[in-house]
């Protein structure tokens, strides 16, 4: 299994300039969580003074960790 780098990406607008913020996992799963558990606080506060607001994972093409399946030892010996 391979896993990539992952931003969770903040994008909202303010005084007419775009303002974008990244958060960097190693795993697309680790954004997610964050993305569902942490990240609504601080989308609801930022959606409440600015609107043109985002927030989502966005998964590089950077390798952060192979995992690679262990070799089984073999019946013979």
């Amino acid at each position: 299994m391979i896993y990539y780098f992952t931003a969770l990406v903040i994008t909202y607008s303010m005084s007419g300039e775009d303002v974008t913020s990244y958060i960097w996992y190693d795993r697309e799963r680790h954004c997610r969580e964050a993305l569902q558990e942490l990240a609504d606080p601080i989308y609801s506060q930022i959606y409440e003074l600015y609107e043109d607001t985002s927030m989502q994972c966005v998964v590089s093409n950077d390798v952060s960790f192979v995992l690679r399946p262990r070799l089984r030892e073999s019946k013979d010996g």
